[in-house]
């Protein structure tokens, strides 16, 4: 097959980068990919140039050593962690959702967006309506700010810098320090909230979900519109609630609160 026309060499190097980064349990680099590759560092370095700009590597600025990027997370998560997380989840959503009659969502990183992967449905009138694929940049959501607060901070940094912080209403958070100053809120409480910042009448609570080594995999949310739950009762009631359910979630994916330290 490699002799065919239909061969692309280009992208076979490029997978076999991904393949040695994705084994490995430590970041490598430049040298250490050419002698496992078997490629010159100067394909090496087109290679990563390529593959940090489609967010599938990702460089330590401090140790220039390259490790899997945001979608390729994304991606590993969508085949593998993705069916066991949602099987291990959606009682626990369901749960909530009888509880508050209110949608309930599992959201996951994509770049500097934030996916709706599963939702559960309300039997209220006046809805909010979800459906698996739906993405909203991760500056205006609950959920983003949920996830990005248990992030090594290295990681945040680099997710912060590619990110134009859009305004979509006038309480969408623009700039990169008040974004920041949100986070110690949110591990703090354990769970952040999010009213009409990625569009009038949409508001919401999220908590992480977290895995067995501690990786924070998705964010539990709850929507709701705006004018039926005042911020009293979504920071007091249903956050909390968020925040419990999202853990006993990670409890059951492996995670153990000593593994955070």
């Amino acid at each position: 097959m490699a002799h065919s026309r239909q061969f692309v060499e280009s992208f076979s190097r490029g997978f076999k980068l991904l393949s040695i980064i994705c084994k490995s349990t430590t970041p490598l680099s430049l040298s250490e990919l050419s002698k496992q590759s078997d490629l010159s560092i100067s394909t090496i370095q087109r290679l990563t140039y390529t593959l940090q700009h489609m967010d599938l590597l990702d460089r330590d600025h401090r140790t220039k050593k390259f490790k899997i990027g945001p979608e390729m997370i994304t991606l590993s998560f969508t085949v593998i962690d993705n069916l066991v997380l949602k099987k291990i989840a959606y009682p626990y959503m369901q749960e909530l959702n009888g509880k508050i009659n209110e949608v309930v969502a599992l959201a996951v990183f994509s770049g500097t967006q934030v996916i709706l992967v599963e939702s559960t449905e309300t039997r209220q009138i006046l809805n909010v309506s979800t459906s698996g694929g739906v993405s909203i940049p991760f500056h205006a959501t609950a959920s983003g700010k949920a996830m990005l607060a248990f992030l090594p901070e290295a990681e945040v940094d680099t997710l912060l810098g590619k990110l134009n912080f859009e305004k979509f209403t006038e309480n969408t958070i623009t700039s990169l320090k008040a974004f920041k100053a949100e986070l110690p809120k949110v591990r703090e409480c354990g769970f952040a909230s999010a009213i009409d910042e990625n569009s009038y009448g949409l508001s919401a609570v999220a908590a992480p979900i977290r895995g067995n080594d501690g990786t924070v995999l998705a964010a539990l949310t709850v929507l709701v519109p705006t004018v039926r739950v005042s911020k009293q009762k979504l920071i007091n009631e249903y956050g909390p609630q968020v925040a419990k359910t999202a853990q006993r979630i990670s409890f059951d994916m492996g995670f153990r609160e000593k593994d955070a330290g």
